[in-house]
């Protein structure tokens, strides 16, 4: 019975269990307070370990972000390589990735809050490489799921990506609010239609 009642010390996580729990947890203290309003021992706390064990996988904030970053440009670019995939042909593609959409920022709120947060801050250096890295995945992405697709002449394929990406971030950053035109039904059908007209030529 003594025995029974004796409290076993926590299981120790192999250590890349550890900093996959460390980054899962700090996704959304970053999403919800930003880089700036999140300290580590809120980020310790969340994440369930000391401050000690936050530095012994991370070296400082700035890396953790750098790593919460990562993470999730890896999310948003597996959530559209499978959107993407959806469609077989250019308009089939920006129909899928425009149906997509409205899921995508409804599972991905805090990834897409955290991308936008970064984005949106340059006073440090190494916040804003880290940002431009997580971008750029996700703008490569949306590059490759556009390799196959007859553009309208003279589109650029990449400036074309990154216009749909525009596009997400934008949405991300609106819909939360209630703007009316990206909260409205029917927004990805619209959304589709100035795609085709923008990228794909005239009758496709």
């Amino acid at each position: 019975m003594l025995t029974a009642m004796v409290k076993r010390p926590p299981r120790r996580l192999p250590a890349g269990d550890r900093r996959r729990q460390i980054l899962d947890r700090a996704l959304p203290e970053f999403a919800a307070r930003g880089f700036a309003g999140t300290g580590t021992r809120e980020l310790a706390a969340a994440a369930g370990v000391s401050e000690p064990i936050l530095y012994r996988h991370f070296p400082g904030k700035n890396a953790l972000f750098a790593a919460v970053l990562a993470l999730v440009a890896a999310r948003l670019a597996q959530a559209i390589d499978a959107a993407l995939a959806r469609g077989d042909t250019a308009r089939g593609r920006l129909q899928a990735l425009a149906d997509a959409l409205p899921t995508m920022l409804a599972q991905h709120q805090d990834e897409l809050r955290v991308l936008c947060g970064a984005a949106a801050s340059h006073a440090d250096a190494a916040q804003a490489a880290a940002a431009r890295a997580a971008m750029t995945a996700v703008g490569g992405a949306l590059t490759r799921g556009l390799r196959d697709a007859s553009l309208r002449h003279g589109v650029d394929r990449e400036l074309a990506a990154y216009f749909l990406l525009q596009i997400g971030l934008g949405s991300a950053l609106l819909r939360p609010l209630g703007v009316r035109a990206v909260s409205r039904p029917g927004f990805g059908e619209r959304i589709v239609e100035l795609m085709v007209k923008a990228l794909l030529p005239p009758g496709s």
